[in-house]
């Protein structure tokens, strides 16, 4: 690819990502707005920009450089998350937990365990969890990038 072809593409996906980042900030009034799409987002799309971001960090990313390590046949753990960890997970529990999620006004997954069961400790534990292990799933995704 040449050099000013490059310079075109890069520069229209940078007038792009201003743009929507122009158009996002001035609809964001709250922080439901901000944290959940003021609710107003379609599941379909919910569902789709869930598993892009799943299977973009995990199995493409994490997954690829374990099977390039350990061999090909890993890759059925591939399928399984995919099948899994995304399709059934909506299919069966997307629309309760978006429900659960409305009605409790929770904007974070432990907010909405901690309002569910009607426990701070479970919703700072939640929080505490997620705070303490992310770092140690995002070392392990880039390990296997």
């Amino acid at each position: 690819m040449n050099v000013p072809l490059l310079t075109i593409i890069l520069i229209l996906y940078l007038a792009v990502t201003i743009y929507l980042g122009v158009r996002g900030y001035r609809k964001t009034k709250t922080a439901s707005d901000y944290l959940v799409a003021g609710r107003r987002i379609h599941p379909v799309l919910l569902a789709l920009s869930y598993g892009a971001t799943f299977i973009s960090t995990s199995a493409l990313v994490g997954f690829g450089g374990f099977a390039a390590w350990w061999g090909l046949s890993l890759f059925w753990i591939v399928f399984l998350n995919i099948f899994v960890g995304i399709f059934i997970a909506f299919a069966f529990y997307g629309k309760r937990t978006r429900r659960f999620g409305y009605v409790l006004q929770a904007h974070t997954f432990p907010e909405l365990l901690g309002k569910r069961f009607k426990s701070k400790f479970l919703q700072v534990f939640g929080g505490f969890f997620i705070f303490l292990f992310m770092p140690l799933y995002a070392a392990a995704v880039l390990l296997g990038a």
